[in-house]
């Protein structure tokens, strides 16, 4: 009974960061309902002006604006059509091998997001979870309101980062002063009444959940209330979204959401890939190939070293093994080696288990690291293995110098 109870007393405790991720995911579903990430993504591009290295920035950025708040995978999808258009308009006027360039900057802008918010990548919830698990020191201290201030800076480094591989590195000489027609461009039709309704329904989750992170932190007494306060809440956004009606737009009347309709179609040939990929991680998994490579990565984590040595080490060993591994898989176990390398060496181990969870969504390198990776290069036919495997390694290798660098100073001093 005693476990019991300490087991529920842990979930109310809990529940406001349970109810953050959940409402995340309904976030998601109301802007892909309401087409607000279409609308969103070509407001973007049209700003490009059609010159191929802007239409590149542009898309990295949009895409990791994107992914900070939905699912990599249908950051992707949302972007694929668009992509396929730009390519073919490139082709038409003489400009080969953009395929490529184009797929990587979507795929980097949406693993780029999930770092972006406590809510951007389901490792975040891996982390959140192993904090409990071995009651790391000052845990209580992450909140979604402050999680930005170390991640948005970090982001937009990441993203121009991004932008030099696939600008600098990437693009094919010929498309450097071409401009293309922008998708989207001539219909630049403002929002209707339901999108700015589920506009409303997104700031009201971010204003309420920044409210709670802030109250937490500096009001006495706000962590006990917490609990009931974001059940209530939640009630609330349900029933905004499924119960109560919305504006008529887009063809579309009634409530926002419905329960039938929470499911989302992803295109054949990618998903041909995503389930290749699935075989292809049970088969590593069943062979227990994932668990002794994670293994002998985290013997090299031993032995004396500076605390920023140690940092570039891990971060370098995870980014690599989710190219080719489970990115669950990797980020569990890496949870527990940080977390004794970390004591073993004197240092705090939250900002290292945190550097864990940010250095597993950046994979940039391989079509098998992820199911948005694998979409986006089933659907782009006639894209590169080779450059993408290039440009994804010079990106990787930028990435673990940018994250050792920035989170080894600012967690620290945050947490």
């Amino acid at each position: 009974m005693g476990s019991l109870m300490d087991v529920t007393s842990y979930l109310w405790g809990r529940l406001p960061l349970i109810l953050l991720f959940a409402c995340g995911y309904l976030v998601y579903q109301l802007m892909a309902a309401t087409r607000i990430t279409d609308g969103f993504v070509s407001w973007a591009l049209r700003r490009s002006g059609g010159k191929a290295s802007r239409v590149l920035l542009y898309i990295i950025a949009a895409s990791a604006a994107l992914s900070s708040f939905i699912p990599n995978t249908i950051t992707v999808l949302t972007l694929i059509p668009m992509l396929k258009r730009l390519d073919r308009d490139f082709a038409d006027r003489g400009v080969s091998g953009m395929t490529t360039v184009l797929m990587c900057s979507a795929i980097y802008g949406a693993a780029i997001g999930g770092m972006g918010s406590m809510i951007g990548s389901p490792a975040n919830a891996v982390l959140f979870a192993a904090l409990d698990l071995f009651e790391v020191a000052g845990r209580d201290h992450v909140t979604f309101f402050n999680w930005f201030v170390w991640s948005v800076p970090l982001v937009v480094v990441f993203v121009l980062a991004a932008w030099f591989v696939a600008a600098w590195l990437g693009l094919p000489k010929a498309a450097r002063n071409v401009v293309v027609d922008v998708p989207g461009a001539a219909s630049a039709a403002g929002a209707d009444a339901r999108q700015r309704y589920g506009a409303r329904l997104f700031w009201l989750y971010m204003g309420y959940f920044v409210f709670e992170a802030v109250a937490r932190e500096n009001l006495p007494g706000f962590a006990g209330v917490s609990p009931a306060l974001s059940l209530g809440f939640a009630v609330v956004f349900l029933f905004l979204l499924f119960i109560r009606r919305a504006p008529s737009g887009g063809g579309r009347s009634g409530p926002l959401l419905t329960v039938g309709g929470l499911l989302y179609s992803v295109p054949r040939r990618g998903l041909a890939f995503i389930l290749a990929l699935a075989a292809l991680v049970g088969i590593v998994h069943w062979t227990g190939l994932d668990q002794r490579t994670v293994a002998l990565a985290g013997e090299l984590l031993r032995g004396d070293m500076s605390p920023r040595l140690l940092f570039l080490l891990t971060i370098v060993a995870v980014i690599f093994l989710t190219e080719c591994l489970s990115n669950t898989a990797v980020v569990a176990a890496f949870f527990t080696i940080a977390y004794y390398a970390a004591q073993g060496h004197g240092m705090d181990p939250l900002p290292l288990m945190i550097a864990v969870g940010v250095s597993s969504t950046c994979a940039f390198m391989t079509p098998i690291a992820t199911t948005s990776n694998a979409l986006a290069f089933g659907e782009m036919k006639g894209a590169s293995l080779r450059a993408m495997f290039g440009l994804g390694f010079v990106l990787n290798c930028l990435g673990a110098a940018i994250l050792t660098g920035w989170l080894s100073w600012v967690l620290p001093r945050l947490y």
